[in-house]
């Protein structure tokens, strides 16, 4: 449609010419403003994407922020908008763009679920655990699958304190459907782990860190399976790599919990 559109627009500039020189000038200035006009909010959102990119999230914040001003932003960048809210700590703002995607009548399925489980994510950051829970299994009874649901539901369910075989069973389905999120992986570890079946732990583990090298959950828990497998060297190694992974709003370990665990590994061996 938009390439019918410019032909008709070239059509009729070249008519107005015709008739009168100074009409045709002002056809082209009038459509040479229309064209700024659609294009600034895809110049800010790829301004975003550029400074994501390079891992300057609070400036990507600043430049979507520019372009869901303008008010008109499609669905598809609104999500992303509200992707980049959750990644620099603005949970309430990103549930405010959110809200209106998921109420929009005769909006497709697949873009209301990306909305959806983006809102499971904001439930979880502003502490409504429960309310995750319940919708991001409202998606996957649904028949909704994907990789970042999968990795959703089964954190979630170790962070409340499921009953580890219920939430073993979602880990291992998802393991199925994708092998190689880092998020699924690093779930079923854990799960091993609480199991006490901590050599399986390990394997899982070995697999998540071959091809995710800043992953801080990775490393914490690889660092916990690896004591319990009394290889204090493995986890020191561990836990000194994640001074060279970068800290997100979204990272869930804290840094007591890492010196908590270096102090012990340091006293084990």
């Amino acid at each position: 449609m938009t390439f019918l559109y410019i032909v008709l627009a070239v059509i009729v500039i070249a008519i107005a010419f015709k008739f009168n020189v100074w009409l045709g000038a002002a056809l082209i200035l009038a459509a040479a403003a229309y064209g700024v006009f659609r294009f600034i909010p895809v110049l800010y959102v790829t301004k975003g994407n550029q400074a994501y990119a390079a891992g300057d999230e609070d400036a990507a914040y600043t430049w979507y922020k520019k372009a869901y001003d303008t008010g008109r932003l499609n669905v598809k960048f609104k999500s992303s908008y509200a992707y980049i809210l959750l990644r620099t700590g603005r949970e309430d703002e990103a549930e405010k763009v959110l809200d209106p995607i998921i109420r929009v009548k005769g909006l497709a399925p697949e873009k209301k679920n990306v909305a959806k489980q983006q809102r499971c994510m904001v439930y979880y950051r502003q502490g409504r655990l429960d309310e995750a829970i319940e919708e991001a299994n409202e998606l996957y009874e649904s028949g909704y699958r994907t990789s970042n649901l999968y990795g959703m539901i089964g954190y979630f369910k170790l962070l409340r304190g499921d009953p580890i075989d219920e939430t073993l069973k979602i880990c291992e389905e998802a393991y199925d459907y994708d092998k190689d999120n880092r998020d699924i992986l690093d779930n079923l570890s854990i799960c091993y782990y609480k199991l006490g079946r901590y050599s399986d732990a390990e394997r899982i583990s070995d697999e998540l860190l071959d091809e995710n090298k800043e992953f801080i959950e990775g490393y914490y828990h690889g660092a916990q399976i690896a004591v319990k497998l009394n290889k204090y060297d493995k986890a020191e190694e561990y836990l000194d790599k994640l001074s060279e992974c970068k800290r997100s709003k979204m990272t869930t370990i804290t840094e007591k919990e890492i010196e908590d665990l270096k102090k012990e590994v340091s006293e084990l061996k």
